[in-house]
């Protein structure tokens, strides 16, 4: 498989849409926000109507996993996935 290098804003719109098909709403009321901690590592937060939610690492590759699968048309467990911080374009996620 050749390597995919995911947007934030693919990560972002991944998160949305998982996020909101857990919550049962419209993915365009959902915000995201993608987040780095030296402690706490990859994270991102989700918003929905003043609630706020925390997907770890785990989720997030799950979000994406369903977004690789959806969207990309690509068996998302045959991939490898891992985030990075990239100083020009935010967080990514390469699949390999």
């Amino acid at each position: 498989m050749e390597t995919i290098t995911l947007s934030e804003d693919n990560l972002i719109n991944a998160l949305c849409v998982y996020h909101a098909r857990q919550i049962n709403v419209m993915p365009e009321n959902v915000e995201i926000e993608l987040c780095f901690d030296d402690d706490e590592g990859y994270y991102a937060e989700a918003y929905y109507n003043g609630r706020k939610d925390t997907y770890r690492v785990a989720n997030m590759l799950s979000a994406i996993r369903v977004f690789l699968q959806e969207e990309v048309n690509i068996d998302p467990y045959a991939a490898s996935i891992r985030l990075e911080i990239d100083d020009e374009q935010g967080m990514i996620a390469i699949v390999e």
